[in-house]
């Protein structure tokens, strides 16, 4: 019988691409800036030898440098391709349709949220025809404090603490959505809910955002039930136990 043969492991490769790859795959494990020593450690490879590594990944802007503690975090050509990379799963397009939706239905600025490596990340925005709009840029990095997409991330992701006070977070929670009112930007009010998976955990998150006086938060508001009726329809049926 013949035994297929990968190929890819008899062709000869560029060692030192291959080498800048692990360190970079190791560098992009962790959750908070890196330290040239600790990288260098985790990778088994000389100090100095790292740094140059580092270097030229800087330039091509796949890594960043913190400039007040000095480590390392994704540049934005990480999060661009991590993003193009989101964008091509299939659950984005009919998260993406429903935000379209809710955008000409409401006359509010709608967008779709990713978790990405700089977190609370915009990777779809819908604009009302109107001559006032809010302007959110795709690929945008919301904050996790003052944004409803990045509050509601943080309490599905169970990082809160240290962002919210315990109250907020299970209000948040037994609501099942996230208000900003002005906290954001001055005069804009967002909402934002969450589609989860059949484990309940977070997928993506679907906002609605405009000024103050468009956007009705409350609970048994157009607005919100609108949005929930939309999240709960693109979320996945729990799993059976």
């Amino acid at each position: 019988m013949a035994v297929a043969v990968d190929k890819r492991k008899e062709t000869p490769g560029v060692q030192s691409l291959e080498t800048g790859l692990h360190l970079f795959r190791e560098f992009m494990q962790g959750e908070h800036p890196c330290g040239l020593s600790e990288l260098a450690r985790r990778v088994g490879m000389h100090r100095a030898k790292a740094y140059r590594y580092l270097v030229s990944l800087q330039r091509a802007g796949w890594v960043t440098q913190d400039a007040v503690g000095k480590g390392y975090m994704p540049g934005p050509a990480a999060r661009e391709l991590a993003l193009g990379w989101l964008q091509r799963q299939d659950r984005l397009s009919p998260a993406s349709d429903a935000a379209r939706s809710l955008c000409l239905a409401h006359g509010l600025t709608s967008f779709v949220a990713l978790w990405g490596p700089a977190g609370a990340t915009v990777v779809r925005v819908f604009q009302p025809p109107r001559t006032v709009a809010i302007s959110v840029a795709e690929g945008a990095a919301l904050p996790s404090d003052t944004s409803a997409t990045g509050r509601l991330f943080a309490v599905w992701r169970g990082e809160w603490r240290g962002v919210l006070s315990p109250a907020e977070e299970v209000r948040i929670r037994q609501r099942g959505f996230s208000v900003v009112r002005g906290k954001h930007v001055a005069g804009v009010d967002a909402v934002a809910a969450p589609v989860l998976d059949q484990q309940r955990q977070i997928m993506l998150v679907l906002t609605l955002v405009g000024p103050a006086t468009t956007v009705d938060v409350k609970s048994d508001g157009p607005h919100v039930r609108a949005l929930q009726a939309a999240c709960a329809a693109l979320s996945l049926a729990p799993a059976a136990h």
